[in-house]
């Protein structure tokens, strides 16, 4: 069975660019990427290249992603080699949302987080103390509970690269303390090499 990992945070933390980017630094040129399914199961595949992913699933617009998009990565090296899907989601609100769409899609995310075989949570650093929907909130904590306690679990304090984002990695960590958090930059891949290195461990045990 292959192993699906499933990035998951609120809206606008940098999900999409991350898959994009994470699937670019581990060698794809392009993404075949089938759709899930509110079951998470796959469907026709589509051939992207990366410049094209970028178009069609980064964008400043809130809930861009309103169905999960997975990835087929292939990841190490010999016998160390493993394949993966790696599951970009629908972000996830405080509260109910208004709209019916988007509310099924944010269902469908938490229904692949109960089945997700590795957890990949992205906060925003840059958004910490703002009243922005991305900012970190209860949100954040209820997935971080649930997760780290049903199996492998990354958090990313995402957005490293904007001012003022790294001098929030304190409070960051304190507050989920006991948590490794691992600072990152979707944009300019900062942090990369070792979320590639405990996947591959995750993926290994």
């Amino acid at each position: 069975m292959v192993m699906e990992a499933l990035v998951i945070g609120k809206p606008n933390v940098g999900k999409s660019l991350f898959v994009v980017n994470f699937a670019a630094y581990l060698g794809m040129k392009e993404i075949h990427s089938p759709r899930a399914d509110s079951q998470g199961s796959g469907r026709k595949k589509n051939v992207l290249t990366l410049e094209e992913a970028r178009h069609k699933l980064v964008s400043p617009k809130s809930y861009r992603t309103l169905s999960p998009y997975r990835l087929e990565i292939d990841l190490g090296e010999g016998k160390q080699r493993k394949t993966f899907w790696l599951v970009d989601s629908t972000g996830i609100c405080e509260g109910v949302h208004h709209q019916v769409d988007i509310r099924a899609a944010m269902s469908s995310t938490l229904r692949l987080l109960t089945q997700a075989d590795l957890v990949i949570h992205v906060i925003d650093a840059a958004a910490l103390g703002s009243k922005r929907l991305e900012a970190m909130g209860a949100v954040d904590d209820a997935i971080c509970h649930y997760a780290q306690s049903h199996g492998p679990y990354l958090l990313l304090a995402n957005k490293t690269d904007k001012p003022g984002a790294s001098d929030n990695l304190p409070y960051v960590r304190e507050h989920f303390a006991g948590i490794p958090v691992i600072a990152v930059s979707a944009l300019t891949r900062r942090g990369f090499r070792e979320i590639k290195t405990r996947t591959l461990r995750y993926l290994n045990a």
